[in-house]
């Protein structure tokens, strides 16, 4: 979709900088990096610059903050950047990578100019390289072409992997795509019944991903008032949310929380002094 939406320009390495330090010297806790395709980060600069090399050298700036990023494009994500977010504790150990089949057939169809096995070799380098680090993905169900047998291997991936989040979508046409041109015949109730399954499978995943946070201690920026009176709600840097009863003062401060367990998609804990 690049050139529908138009064409990627990166901004100078100077330029971010210096809206970074104005945004820590301000207060800021968490800052997100944000790009249509982040790991394209450098094409078209003077200066030679790539986005692990931005990512370390923002890492390394003094101030109590932290900081993601998104979205990686597999076809660009490298081990470097890996090495990046495993060498910089300020860096948030969770990776949104978005895959969107399982499929090799569907996603050369796609044009992703990756396939299932790069993409997994790259997860499981991350798996092995950061244990702590979790993952969330993007998923399209019912693009053109796709049988029942594309979409197991999509469902198969998805369980190999052991996503922390899956976005799932069933696929609409964009005028001006190569993918609005290709024949879709599969049923609307069919491309629903897929997505269906594939919640479902997710939602076990998340919940037994969730279940193994008990017990552990998490720094987590406290971002609000929770569900319950009295509780506040913070963001882990995997991204989850824990909630547990403290001050007010504490919203937009960081805190620790033992995990005691949790409630749906939300942890519940125990604020540490």
């Amino acid at each position: 979709m690049p050139f529908v939406r138009g064409r990627e320009r990166s901004r100078t390495p100077e330029d971010i900088l210096t809206e970074f330090r104005s945004l820590i010297q301000s207060g800021y806790k968490e800052i997100t990096l944000l790009g249509q395709n982040v790991n394209s980060y450098g094409k078209g600069l003077d200066t030679k610059i790539d986005f692990a090399d931005l990512l370390a050298m923002l890492a390394q700036e003094k101030g109590d903050f932290r900081l993601r990023f998104m979205t990686s494009h597999p076809k660009d994500a490298s081990r470097k950047l890996v090495d990046t977010m495993a060498a910089h504790d300020k860096i948030c150990k969770n990776l949104h990578l978005p895959v969107q089949s399982g499929s090799d057939r569907i996603l050369t169809q796609m044009n992703r100019k990756y396939d299932v096995a790069q993409y997994e070799n790259l997860m499981e380098y991350a798996k092995e390289t950061v244990p702590e680090m979790t993952f969330s993905s993007d998923i399209i169900v019912g693009f053109p072409g796709e049988t029942e047998a594309d979409f197991e291997q999509t469902v198969e991936l998805v369980k190999r992997m052991g996503y922390i989040q899956l976005f799932t979508f069933i696929f609409s046409k964009r005028n001006g795509t190569h993918a609005a041109l290709l024949p879709d015949e599969t049923p609307r109730e069919v491309k629903a019944a897929r997505l269906n399954r594939l919640v479902d499978i997710q939602e076990e995943i998340t919940m037994d991903k969730i279940a193994s946070f008990k017990g552990r201690q998490y720094r987590v920026l406290v971002e609000g008032e929770g569900r319950e009176d009295g509780q506040l709600t913070g963001r882990l840097d995997n991204n989850l949310l824990a909630e547990f009863t403290g001050d007010n003062a504490l919203i937009g401060q960081f805190a620790t929380v033992q995990i005691t367990g949790s409630k749906g998609v939300y942890l519940q804990g125990t604020l540490q002094k």
